[in-house]
């Protein structure tokens, strides 16, 4: 009798091959049989209707601090997730020296929007080194497994304290971060990570330490990671200069192939305001085809802006809405509602000249609302539908609703990623790899981390985008084979237990809600998924018809062994 039989379900084993009518059986946390499963299972579950996939790997959260007082793995398990990377664009809790602390907190609250009210209280700090840490997550009970880059401005302020915020490393300093990263590695550390994106400041608005460091010290540090993955946010994201991006990704893949290493860099979008995609695209096909390894880190998902009315935000910056608005957040409640009820206001604001380069350009037709507490019913539909419905201008729509809900009104503002057919370009290329989930980051800022739940139940399900095998490929084997997670990804005999199983038809997502849950009662966004039947992480249920079930059999995963 095996642990659990899944029986009679589609298996899509994340190969990208058509997937066939079957089962899959469980025992001692792995998969032992696909196919026509005979014994009976101590378990069982009918999957009849419903997709059996291997569990979600998210390559890009920043998870690090909240798993030290919440290690379910929320908001990810959410959507199918069973496995997540941390320590992405050099920023993490480990290493860290003593009396770093407070650095390092101050740094993820600037550049990752993670409060330093809620860190304080919930990171402990018991480690120094990065295998420390390791050892800290394996003592945790948690819901997903864990993998983890080793974050380079964490590790060039441990070796060189202050002077890693201002000054470029010396001999000793350089050799001292090598051996250190070497150390991770060896613990288990599936790489390294950095940034060089030009909005990563520290909490002394100054440049974070991974900026610091010279073309001499990055390559170092890529040179010890022969066999393994690096990752870089690069300083070209936003330029909108084709040339120039390529040039600076040339220079890392020359790097990278001189390591014998892969590389993913981050972020990688699709814009109808700056269409330099197709030729970083090709660019990168042709390093590829040289026998390089690189991945673009993508989302089928836009990249959001939270427009928030209570405390400051980007509302005031929207073009031509900045003479309307001006001083609005430094006005008393009373008057900035006199402010948004005044006519001439709101004829101003309707005035505006479109900006259609500006990311921020009023598109009623995609802002969303994210939360709307007297209309909970709104989230998740746009401005123009409000507008239509109501006969209203979606101006006074936006400035009754925030009203009637005591500026508590959130609205997503897509400024990246928006070209849809490029988009599905993107993550449909075989060189790039689907991320960006940003978990544990932004935490009243977006929701990028759905993304699993919206490709499948959207982009597959409904719409008939791509198909099933290409897309949970896409979800699977697919990072686990960039990132060098040799036993995830797949359905197959000896692999991981990590399983969903997924009833097409009830894939939604949820709306936003606003939590108080972070340490000291923070706030964060939190958005859930629906239509997963059932989620195994190593063989055990962790959720149950959406629901998580309170199971934690979440490992630390390394990059060398299953």
């Amino acid at each position: 009798m095996h642990d659990l039989v899944l029986r009679r379900g589609l298996v899509v084993d994340g190969s990208g091959e058509a997937p066939s009518t079957g089962d899959v059986a469980v025992d001692g946390g792995r998969i032992v049989s696909v196919g026509h499963v005979e014994d009976r299972g101590r378990q069982e579950i009918d999957a009849s209707g419903c997709w059996i996939t291997p569990g979600f790997i998210d390559p890009h959260t920043h998870l690090d601090a909240q798993l030290c007082w919440d290690p379910s793995g929320s908001p990810c398990t959410a959507h199918g997730v069973t496995s997540v990377v941390l320590g992405l664009c050099g920023f993490g809790v480990a290493p860290c020296p003593p009396g770093g602390d407070d650095y390092l907190l101050r740094a993820l609250e600037v550049v990752e929007e993670i409060p330093f009210a809620a860190t304080r209280i919930g990171v402990p700090f018991t480690w120094e080194t990065w295998r420390d840490y390791r050892d800290h997550l394996s003592t945790q009970d948690l819901g997903v497994n864990v993998a983890g880059f080793v974050p380079h401005s964490s590790l060039r302020y441990a070796v060189m304290g202050e002077r890693a915020r201002e000054a470029t490393a010396n001999e000793q300093e350089l050799e001292a971060m090598v051996a250190a990263l070497k150390d991770a590695l060896e613990a288990g550390a599936i790489g390294f990570a950095t940034s060089r994106g030009p909005n990563h400041v520290d909490g002394f608005g100054g440049p974070v330490p991974s900026r610091q460091a010279d073309d001499d010290e990055l390559e170092a540090l890529v040179g010890a990671c022969r066999g393994r993955l690096w990752q870089i946010n690069i300083e070209t994201k936003f330029s909108g200069d084709a040339a120039a991006l390529r040039n600076e990704v040339g220079r890392y893949a020359g790097w990278t192939r001189r390591a014998g290493a892969r590389l993913t860099w981050t972020p990688f979008y699709a814009d109808r305001t700056a269409e330099i995609w197709p030729e970083v695209l090709a660019e990168n096909a042709q390093w590829n085809a040289e026998g390089l390894r690189i991945a673009p880190q993508v989302t089928p998902v836009p990249i959001t802006l939270l427009l928030r009315f209570d405390e400051q935000s980007a509302f005031t910056a929207i073009p031509g809405w900045q003479p309307a608005l001006k001083g609005y957040f430094s006005e008393s409640t009373q008057n900035r509602q006199r402010r948004l009820a005044d006519p001439e206001v709101r004829r101003s604001m309707k005035g505006a000249k479109p900006e259609p380069r500006n990311p921020l350009n009023p598109d009623f037709e995609r802002w969303t609302f994210a939360v709307a507490p007297s209309n909970p019913a709104l989230s998740g539909r746009t401005l123009a539908q409000l507008a239509r419905e109501t006969g209203r201008h979606a101006v006074d729509a936006l400035c009754d609703q925030i009203l009637a809900d005591d500026f508590r009104t959130r609205i997503n503002v897509p400024i990246l990623n928006r070209d849809e057919p490029g988009v599905l370009d993107l993550i449909t290329d075989p060189h790039t790899v689907v991320g960006l989930g940003d978990a544990g980051a932004h935490v009243m800022s977006v929701t990028n981390y759905r993304y699993p739940t919206f490709l499948l139940g959207e982009w597959v399900h409904r719409q008939g985008r791509l198909p099933i095998e290409k897309a949970i490929r896409l979800l699977t084997s697919a990072p686990a084979e960039l990132h060098g997670l040799v036993d995830r990804g797949r359905i197959r005999p000896g692999n991981a237990a990590d399983l969903c199983v997924i009833e097409p038809g009830l894939l939604a997502l949820d709306p936003v809600e606003v939590v108080h849950d972070l340490p000291g009662g923070s706030p964060r966004l939190f958005q859930g998924g629906r239509g997963f039947r059932a989620v195994f992480v190593n063989g055990e249920r962790t959720v149950a018809d959406d629901e998580p079930t309170g199971r934690r059999p979440g490992r630390v995963l390394s990059a060398h062994s299953p």
